[in-house]
């Protein structure tokens, strides 16, 4: 009998749910924003003000978009702006111009060990206020029902809680970091073997697409903008990463899927294809990583297909 998705994502529930919770302990955080083993805004430190927060991220990482989007479809623009890093790294990622008297990331930072981005920062007290990568979408939705904001869009909603943040670990293990880790594979064997692990979790989602339109049914969730920011970098994975399992195309339910997804306007927003082309090819650390063999690659050249541009011969 073949396992499904739902299936799979159930038979280690608690483990992908604490997921959360373990990747909250190892970010930074100016005050806690954990209350009963629950995510909260603490509005006594963070008051709801307009304009106060702001978004330090970088369009080429999965993880970012990810954040941005949530801004934007939350519809939080009035209230938390976003400040792009500069596509090229130098010895760590730096802004396009000086902010806050601050050119590299670090500078913002107590410890250089937490210049992680993406992460928020409270404009009124210059101060970083967290860089938890995997949970600033949930603390956003948390900000924004402390707002009692009408919302279009509602990435995690509390009949479907649990199965969002189980989801959402599953993801973030089978997916975002299995995806380094086929890349990281020490040999041709364990890349071999590490490929087919993502091939199989390929599969089991793209079979789950023939009858779902998302992750957890007819609703967009937070799972959703997880797996989406991964696979839109598929053809970026495929060609600098040598990773076959990547070429997107091959998976005709997640090939759709992530096509529609982009087509969401405040998705597109944030899906900066440009800028993820020029980090990943152009970046002199990348350059160094994995050389120049791809350094002329466009937009064109790497999202064609997926956009669906038709090329003249």
């Amino acid at each position: 009998m073949t396992t499904t998705l739902l299936q799979k994502v159930q038979q280690k529930a608690e483990d992908y749910q604490k997921v959360r919770f373990v990747k909250a302990q190892s970010a930074y955080y100016r005050t806690s924003f954990l209350q009963d083993d629950h995510f909260i805004w603490p509005e006594e430190s963070y008051p709801l003000e307009k304009n106060r927060y702001l978004l330090i991220w970088l369009p080429a990482c999965p993880r970012a978009q990810r954040v941005a989007a949530t801004i934007d479809l939350l519809g939080l623009t009035d209230w938390i702006e976003k400040i792009e890093l500069a596509p090229h790294r130098e010895k760590v990622w730096h802004f396009k111009e000086r902010f806050e008297d601050a050119y590299y990331l670090d500078e913002l930072f107590a410890e250089k060990k937490d210049a992680i981005q993406p992460c928020l920062y409270d404009k009124k007290r210059g101060e970083i206020v967290t860089n938890d990568q995997y949970n600033l979408s949930t603390l956003l939705l948390q900000f924004c029902r402390k707002l009692e904001k009408p919302t279009t869009r509602n990435l995690h909603p509390e009949e479907i809680k649990s199965q969002v943040d189980q989801m959402n670990g599953f993801i973030f293990k089978h997916v975002n970091v299995q995806i380094y880790r086929a890349r990281n594979a020490k040999s041709p064997e364990d890349k071999t073997e590490e490929e087919a692990k993502l091939v199989q979790t390929f599969q089991l989602l793209d079979e789950h697409l023939a009858y779902y339109s998302f992750l957890l049914g007819v609703t967009l969730t937070d799972a959703d903008l997880r797996l989406f920011a991964s696979l839109l970098r598929c053809p970026i994975y495929y060609k600098q990463f040598a990773l076959n399992c990547c070429q997107l195309n091959s998976y005709k339910n997640l090939w759709r899927y992530t096509q529609e997804i982009y087509k969401i306007p405040d998705i597109q927003k944030t899906a900066k294809l440009e800028q993820i082309v020029e980090t990943h090819y152009r970046s002199p650390h990348n350059l160094e990583k994995f050389g120049s063999f791809y350094q002329n690659e466009t937009v064109e050249s790497t999202y064609g297909d997926f956009l669906e541009i038709k090329r003249e011969y």
